[in-house]
Parts: C-alpha cells; structure tokens; sequence
C-alpha cells in the first residue's frame, strides 16, 4: 500500500526545523493524519478476493447453464422430464441473475459466495437427476463444485459438499431403475452398471482430499505472506505499519474511555562508530541485539517496532509520562549494562530516547509522535544516552 493511501492528507504544512528535515518520521508524517490508517488492511484483500471468486462464479454459472441448454437438446440425451429441466433452468438463471446484479453489494461477502456454492451443487444434482441418474454424462459436474469450493471457501465447506455429493449418489442410485430392480424381497443390484459410478465417487472424494490439502497450503502461505508484511524482517518486531494501526486502535479506545497513553521514540547512538569499527555486520548485530533487550523489558501490551535503520518506536497504552520516563530510563540502562560482545570484542551500546504522551501533550496523535521525535533530538543535543520528555529542557535523570 502506498504512502498516499496509508494517510489521509490534511492540514497545512509549515518550515521545518533542522531537526524536523533530518528525521525519518517526517517524511512519513507531514501534512498527515495517523487516524486515517485503515484498521485491517488483511480483512479488505481477503474481501476482494472473495469479490473475485464470485465475479468466477457467476461466469461459469452462465457458461454452464449455456452448456446445459445445449447439451439437452441433442438427441444422444435423454431427458427424463423436459418440464421440470426446463423448470430448473429457468430458475437457475434467475438465481445466478440475481446474485450477480440484485446483490452485487453482497459480492464480497463469504456467505453470498457460499450461497452460490451450494446454488450450484444442487442445480448439478437435478441436471444428473433429470439426464439418467448414475449414468448421466454430467456427473462431473460434481467434481466441479468441489474444486471451485476448495479455491474459494476452504477444507470444511468442501468436507460438507462431499457429503453431500456421496448422499445425492445413494439417493440417485435408490431411484435409478437400472441400479436395483425387484421388490424388497428379492431385490437385484446391478454390480457392473453400479461400479462406474461408485469409482466416479470415489475419485470425487480423492479430489476433495487434495483440494483440501492444496487449499490448507495456500492459506499456511497467505498467513506467512501477511505475517512478513507485518513485521521487520532483521529484528521480528512488528514494523511501522503495523505500529501505526494498533496505535490508531489504542487511540480510539483510549479516547472512549478517556484513558491516557505514551509513546517512545528510541535511537541507538553508536551504531555509525561500530559500522566504522567492525563493519556492517556488526551493526546489524547491534540493531538485533537492541531490539531483543527492549522486547524482554516491555509489557504484554505494549508494541514496540522499528521504524528504521536504528529508530524504534514504542507505544505503551494507559501509561504516565512519568512511568514511561521510567520504563524508557530502564530500558536505555539495561542496553548501555549489557554490552555486545562481537568477535571477542565488547562493544558498548547507548540509546536516547523521546517522549510523549496523551493527554499531557495534545489530543492528536500525529502530534504525539511528532513531539516525540523532536524529545529524542532533546536527547541528542543532551549528549546521548539519556530520556527527555517533551517540554523538558533538562536531561531527565
């Protein structure tokens, strides 16, 4: 997703300071407003996908009525009642009209693609019905169903069309002259005209089997897929994205219950002195290393992620300037009493940090964060390695 559809554009823009140019989070945030952000960007992809299986399905569902007209107007096929096949025709092209354009506001809803679903197993169970039961040349048509069932709907929907496909066999076969014949007392089962049949059944629920297990893969993918595209891949932190949604979801909450919040700005101070000392891959280390310590010092509820290069970003939901001064003096001495040991060598590690909190600094979190960055430029200016709030012209603590 791109910059421009993350944010919604607003308010006017003004110079900036020279801290404000050289910090990544402009960029990011000017003329922006964070409560913009959409709350699950996964949920609209996974409703455009099932806006695009149904677009799928009512194609075929024309082509297949086309298919069906056609096929039964040959005289190589018997037609049992050409009334009531008509009758179903003429019904399902009314179904398939109205789930296309009477409802097309409901086309990504799953429950309307799985109304077309089960629509079109059981149009395909009267087609067989009225076209020689077990014998009919349609009976793939079941094989069918299952497989768009399985792209669209997933294992359990597909698990109960088999079902139902092996319950329209046993009825079809019950009333298929050809199948059985004599009274009860001395019923006679045709085993050869029945073994056709039953192998079609049988490869219907060996389909179904892989089908499953084809869309069980796809969907451990997909889940890989939108957990990458939440996360940083270096750290495993979740990245600034992903920040920004929980953060508007606190936000929103927090404003309901008129709770209070802060947020962090961290940057580690030395990470261009240990590029320059032991190389890149030393640095990557102490970006690792950084993002491991603070994740053990934080709570369950708070979100930490990194913004870049050696920026984090914290949110601590219903949480004091002052015990977020706290949490923030405790994380940056932890970094700076732990130092990392690379190739025998020990390198000391410092952070400074910024920060900000609702409602001490403003009722917009835009601002918040922005306060926030210009606390950790506080810091910078400080010397490094210390914790400013926003407003706070001394070094805190």
């Amino acid at each position: 997703m791109s910059g421009k559809d993350f944010f919604f554009k607003a308010g006017s823009s003004g110079s900036l300071t020279s801290y404000e140019k050289s910090s990544p989070l402009y960029p990011l945030l000017s003329g922006q407003r964070v409560g913009q952000i959409p709350i699950d960007e996964h949920k609209e992809i996974d409703r455009e996908e099932c806006a695009t299986y149904q677009k799928i399905f009512s194609s075929l569902q024309f082509l297949l009525l086309l298919l069906v007209f056609g096929c039964t107007r040959l005289s190589c096929v018997q037609v049992r009642e050409p009334l009531i096949l008509n009758s179903v025709l003429a019904f399902f092209t009314v179904f398939v009209c109205t789930s296309r354009y009477a409802l097309r506001q409901y086309h990504s809803a799953a429950w309307h693609l799985s109304m077309n679903a089960w629509g079109l197993l059981l149009f395909a169970a009267v087609i067989v019905w009225q076209t020689g039961f077990l014998s009919s040349s349609f009976f793939p048509l079941f094989a069918l169903c299952i497989v768009l069932t399985s792209m669209a709907l997933g294992t359990k929907t597909v698990f109960q069309q088999t079902i139902a496909v092996t319950v329209c066999w046993l009825l079809l076969a019950a009333a298929d002259p050809q199948a059985f014949s004599g009274n009860l007392s001395a019923l006679k089962v045709d085993v050869a005209y029945l073994s056709g049949p039953l192998i079609w059944l049988s490869l219907i629920w060996l389909l179904a089997w892989a089908a499953s297990r084809i869309a069980d893969e796809a969907e451990v993918t997909k889940e890989k897929i939108r957990q990458l595209s939440r996360t940083d891949q270096l750290t495993g932190l979740w990245n600034m994205k992903m920040l920004l949604i929980f953060m508007q979801r606190e936000y929103q909450r927090i404003l309901i219950r008129s709770g209070k919040f802060s947020v962090l700005m961290i940057d580690a101070d030395s990470l261009k002195s240990v590029n320059d000392a032991f190389g890149h891959h030393a640095g990557t280390m102490l970006i690792v290393f950084i993002s491991e310590t603070m994740r053990s010092e934080l709570r369950e509820e708070d979100m930490l992620a990194r913004f870049g290069g050696d920026e984090f970003v914290a949110f601590l939901p219903d949480t004091s300037c002052q015990d977020a001064w706290k949490v923030a003096e405790r994380l940056r001495r932890r970094i700076e009493d732990a130092p990392l040991v690379y190739e025998g060598h020990s390198v000391r590690i410092t952070v400074s940090c910024g920060i900000a909190c609702f409602p001490d600094h403003g009722d917009d979190l835009n601002e918040i964060m922005k306060m926030a960055d210009r606390a950790l430029y506080r810091s910078k200016d400080l010397g490094k390695n210390c914790c400013t709030i926003y407003g706070h012209e001394e070094e805190e603590g």
